[in-house]
Formats: structure tokens, C-alpha cells, sequence
């Protein structure tokens, strides 16, 4: 630091800062002087913003990502639950001065606010056929129950990375023939499994204790999901992101009603699935009038 910026002290575990102060300091030491907000009140939110990216979300830590408004406002309702409506509100606006200034740092206009990096896309049929080949073909039996329950909690319960990571056995039950997963921490909440994904699970949970993905983690690891496909002998592309999106565009296709959805996800905004609409298939005119009428 120079003495011409401020010295910001995080309140986080070294390691962490360590792992995002460059995104950081570069975002605010930019931004700061053409927004209306000093770098001492950047600072705050654009750590907490970073963090939540590499530990919750796992995005990479790059502006065209992290400062899409979508991206922003995904962290402003389920990265800020501890905080009144008025804090979300007044700190999703000091992420939004920052992705402003970044994005017409990149040539777009700053009027018209930054350029949308491309949605997630969901996975299709054959993706889902093959991801299923893969778990079953694992070369152990804890890695093939592993890759169920990866599947399971992704596809079929639509847990973010951070979420399966932390699944443990005691968070399943079943409740009239539907498999339940428990969600702790800030979104906790209670996920019905989709029927096609509960036997990969079952699997799992019938014959291990303690940690739903991955025996003998320690918990919180941010690339655990990534460390397990990277170390599999055949290439696939998993991700935790994908498998989320795939399950809420199928209860979007299958017209789950939105408070469920918003619930079941762990959302407090529909404002997060406004890119995921492209990919739910258009209906028959004719049910469509029938479905409003």
C-alpha cells in the first residue's frame, strides 16, 4: 500500500486473504475514485463479495464473472443473509459502482452497465447419461459411492459446491418413500430429492457414515469437488455450478411452483433465474393458453 490508498485489515483467515487480495485491492484501488465511495467503504464488501466466490460459489476470481449483475445480486440474497434488506441493498450497490467502473475499463459503456458473461449451461441428456457411467465406473467403492452422491446432491437436490461438500450421512432421511436432504448453514433448508437421483444416494448413505462425498475430508475445502473429477482415470466435465442449473431448469421446465423452487434452493429472489429461462423448452401454443387461461 501506498500512503495515497487505505490500508485495509481483513477479518478473515490469512490463508484466505492471501488467496484473494489481488482481485481485491485491484478492484477497489480502480473503482474507487470514479464511484461516489471511498476505498475504506469498498473494502468491506468487496472481501466479503471475493470470498463468498472462491469458498461458496467457486468462481474464479474474474471481474467479467464475479461482476455480472446476476452474480452480484446471487451474493446480495444468499451471501448476505445475516444482514437487513437495507444492508444487502446498500452494499449490492457498492458492488455494482465497483462492476461499473470494471466494465468500462473494458471498453463497454458505463451507461449501460457491464457486459453478461455467458449462463451456465445446463446439462443435457446424454451429459447426464454419461456423468451417471462415470460415477458407476469408478475404480473403488468409496469413489463410486462418492460419485453418486456428488451426482445425487448436484442433480438431484441442486446443493451448491459448498453445500455437497459439507453433506454429512445424518443429513438424509426419508419421510413417506421421499429421500430428504438437510441443509445447514445460512441457506438451511429441507431438499426432497429427484426420484431419478435417490438410489445414488441411498447407496451412500446406507454404507457410510459421516461425510456424504468423499471419506476422511476434513470439510470446507473449497476444491475438493474439483481435486475428484481431476483425479478420475476418465475426463469428465463436472461442475457443481451446471449441476445446480440443471436442476432448476428441470423444476422450471416442469412448472414447480416458484416460492417452492425459490425455497428448495435456498434463494430469496427469482432474480437468479433470469438466465436460466433460454434454456426452458418453449411449450405447445395450445397448452400454454390452457396453462393460462
Amino acid at each position: 500500500m501506498t500512503a495515497d490508498h487505505y490500508d485495509y485489515t481483513p477479518v478473515m483467515p490469512a490463508e484466505t486473504w492471501a488467496r484473494i487480495r489481488r482481485f481485491v485491492v485491484t478492484a477497489v484501488q480502480t473503482a474507487a475514485p470514479r464511484t461516489p465511495y471511498t476505498e475504506k467503504q469498498l473494502y468491506p464488501v468487496a472481501a466479503k463479495f471475493a470470498r463468498w466466490a472462491i469458498e461458496v460459489a467457486f468462481l474464479p476470481l474474474e471481474p467479467d464473472i464475479l461482476f455480472d449483475p446476476a452474480t452480484v445480486d446471487e451474493f446480495a440474497h444468499a451471501g448476505l443473509v445475516a444482514y437487513t434488506s437495507a444492508g444487502r441493498s446498500t452494499m449490492r450497490s457498492k458492488l455494482r459502482a465497483i462492476a461499473r467502473v470494471h466494465a468500462a475499463d473494458d471498453g463497454a459503456d458505463e451507461q449501460t452497465g457491464i457486459r453478461r458473461s455467458a449462463p451456465v449451461t445446463p446439462y443435457g441428456p446424454a451429459d447426464l447419461a454419461a456423468l451417471e457411467s462415470w460415477a458407476r465406473g469408478q475404480h473403488s467403492e468409496d469413489r463410486r459411492t462418492s460419485a453418486g452422491a456428488l451426482l445425487a446432491l448436484g442433480l438431484g437436490a441442486g446443493l451448491t459446491g459448498r453445500e455437497i461438500v459439507g453433506a454429512r450421512h445424518d443429513d438424509i432421511t426419508q419421510t413417506d418413500g421421499v429421500v430428504l436432504v438437510h441443509v445447514t448453514g445460512p441457506a438451511a433448508r429441507e431438499v426432497p430429492v429427484l426420484r431419478a437421483w435417490e438410489q445414488l444416494l441411498l447407496e451412500r448413505a446406507i454404507n457410510h457414515r459421516g461425510w456424504l462425498f468423499r471419506s476422511g475430508q476434513e470439510g470446507g475445502n473449497p476444491n475438493l469437488i474439483t481435486d475428484f473429477v481431476s483425479r478420475s482415470h476418465q475426463r469428465v466435465h463436472l461442475q457443481a455450478r451446471r449441476m445446480r442449473a440443471t436442476w432448476l431448469v428441470h423444476h422450471l421446465t416442469v412448472g414447480t411452483p416458484l416460492p417452492l423452487l425459490l425455497h428448495a434452493a435456498g434463494l430469496q429472489s427469482a432474480e437468479a433465474l433470469d438466465r436460466l429461462l433460454p434454456f426452458v423448452p418453449v411449450v405447445d401454443v395450445a397448452d400454454a393458453r390452457r396453462s393460462l387461461r
